[in-house]
């Protein structure tokens, strides 16, 4: 293992066995037999709950990048009633392969679909959903041209597939929606309740929603710019 990877005293981690949430911890310490030790890991000021044999994924952060590894609980120590996780290393860490490019912070109105395998190739010709395949109403975050962040009431697992309705030049009705398929590589609880904040990752684009995405996220940072200085030049 590289050596900047290897776990020490004092890192800030965070773990999870879903994906969903994302309990915060750090390393407390780190024993001979690579066994770590750490502290109880907490969401929200809930404690997270862990059985002997738990397997859980661990988070970490280096200069090069966001490193994920899986843990196993094997023991646990107690100290003034409270119980402090005793984690064992199960694979070597993986650095996690999202991608470095602009996130454009924009909120457009967007449509969950169902995903259903082959319906992108008939929406290549008719750009559109049937109305039975809408899931829920959902907003973004941010849009790059290689995925998407949003909020939704619907509760999505890592792994899902989906269809998008994005109204990227407006609300609906005013212009026909951009579709896209994206795949859920991330799902938490947002601080708005009954809210979820998904990452999707983009699959399947032909090239000209490629470039059409990509023309759309330029301009309109293009446009933020433009907005910037005159509102500095003010």
């Amino acid at each position: 293992m590289q050596k900047d990877l290897a776990l020490v005293i004092g890192d800030k981690v965070d773990i999870t066995t879903d994906g969903r949430r994302f309990f915060k911890t750090a390393i407390g310490d780190i024993y001979h037999d690579g066994i770590v030790l750490i502290g109880p890991p907490i969401f929200r000021r809930t404690q997270m709950e862990l059985k002997l044999f738990d397997e859980v994924y661990l988070v970490f952060y280096r200069d090069s990048g966001r490193y994920i590894t899986q843990m196993r609980v094997v023991d646990f120590q107690i100290k003034d009633e409270v119980r402090y996780p005793l984690l064992e290393q199960m694979i070597i860490p993986e650095k996690d392969q999202r991608r470095e490019v602009y996130r454009l912070p924009v909120g457009v109105e967007t449509l969950l679909c169902e995903y259903v395998e082959g319906l992108e190739l008939t929406l290549a010709m008719r750009d559109d959903v049937p109305e039975s395949c809408i899931i829920s109403e959902a907003r973004t975050r941010d849009i790059s041209v290689t995925g998407t962040s949003l909020l939704t009431s619907c509760e999505c697992l890592l792994g899902e597939k989906y269809l998008l309705k994005m109204y990227l030049d407006g609300s609906r009705g005013k212009k026909a929606p951009f579709i896209i398929c994206g795949t859920v590589m991330r799902s938490e609880n947002s601080l708005k309740a009954g809210m979820y904040e998904i990452g999707l990752r983009f699959f399947g684009l032909s090239k000209t929603k490629s470039e059409f995405l990509s023309k759309y996220v330029l301009r309109q940072q293009q446009q933020m710019i433009v907005k910037r200085r005159l509102i500095e030049g003010e």
